[in-house]
């Protein structure tokens, strides 16, 4: 008879407290999740970042040592090219800083950029013009 009694004090206060704990961490949850609705996701800022920088270096020249020892630095073109793309990749940067690209847009963008860059190391200026 105790242990029948035990239980029906204790069922209800586990109960009780496991209810008051669920409670408490969706408040949490939906206080987070109201705080960060606006923020940028950070995956594509971090893929965005690494884009720019990858242009910065084939377009202007910072050699880096990657981890398994081969060299990236600036790329082997013409010169007229380069300033060409370097004209349109930093109109594409004050766009963005000017809040007329979205993220999305600017990482698109960014990623047709790289695939030009690789596509003129083996053009003429005279075919990139046309």
């Amino acid at each position: 008879m105790e242990s029948v009694l035990l239980l029906l004090i204790l069922a209800p206060t586990a109960l009780f407290l496991i209810l008051k704990f669920d409670t408490k961490q969706n408040r949490k949850i939906k206080k987070v999740l109201k705080d960060t609705h606006n923020i940028e996701p950070l995956f594509l800022m971090r893929a965005t970042e690494q884009k720019l920088k990858e242009l910065h270096t084939q377009l202007y020249g910072n050699i880096t040592l990657i981890a398994n020892g081969t060299h990236s630095g600036r790329i082997n073109i013409n010169e007229g090219a380069r300033q060409m793309l370097i004209v349109q990749l930093s109109k594409l940067t004050s766009d963005y800083n000017a809040g007329e690209l979205s993220l999305k847009e600017y990482n698109s963008k960014l990623s047709e950029m790289i695939q030009t860059v690789n596509q003129v190391r083996y053009l003429n200026f005279e075919q990139i013009n046309n």
